[in-house]
């Protein structure tokens, strides 16, 4: 059993979540300790109303401090705790410091009860050891594309070969386009297949 759907960022503000099909969709809410995405609520709130798999995540800017960031979330999510999953966004220069990474991972895990999951592309996944977060059973999101070629309605048939698993025994979850298009919307989408139902959906994000 899999959840196809999306995940989506401010470039998709026009996006209305009732115009396309989609299982779930995972939303960026905040970036380092000063961004909050401006459609992250309205987004979030049309998917509630449509009774949709939700999440949210969080965009590391390594510059800063790991809890600061995670503080900084977590400030500005308090109303989607019990009804989403939520995420690190781990990319950029610095996506070598595992520990911060590990410190954001455990500090969102303190102040909300809820596990994150963390979100990094195959070539960060198996360039670093990951030891420490797959101690802490944080699960993984991993992206992994064959191509930029667009990609109609959650076909999977020109995906490529699945990623690489190195430490972790699985993956949640594959972003396996950022050319996705879906009807309903004209634009490019990530789109993404998640490994379990919604009950495991559920379980990851400590649905109330």
């Amino acid at each position: 059993m899999s959840l196809k759907g999306i995940d989506i960022a401010s470039y998709q503000e026009n996006l209305n979540l009732n115009d396309i099909s989609l299982d779930f969709a995972i939303i960026k809410a905040t970036e380092g300790i000063g961004y909050v995405n401006p459609s992250c609520d309205k987004h979030f709130q049309q998917g509630l109303q449509l009774g949709k798999k939700l999440g949210v995540y969080h965009f590391a800017r390594v510059e800063n401090d790991a809890v600061a960031e995670a503080n900084y979330f977590v400030d500005n999510i308090r109303g989607y705790i019990g009804n989403a999953l939520l995420a690190l966004d781990w990319e950029g220069a610095s996506s070598n410091n595992v520990n911060w990474a590990n410190t954001w991972l455990k500090t969102v895990y303190q102040l909300t009860g809820v596990k994150p999951i963390i979100y990094m592309t195959e070539n960060t996944l198996v360039s670093f050891d990951w030891t420490p977060v797959v101690g802490g059973n944080y699960g993984l999101w991993v992206a992994k594309y064959l191509d930029y070629e667009i990609d109609y309605n959650y076909d999977m048939s020109n995906s490529g070969p699945a990623p690489k698993v190195k430490y972790w025994d699985f993956y949640a979850m594959w972003q396996w386009t950022s050319s996705g298009r879906l009807d309903g919307y004209s634009h490019n989408l990530d789109l993404n297949v998640f490994y379990g139902n919604r009950k495991a959906w559920d379980s990851y994000a400590k649905v109330r």
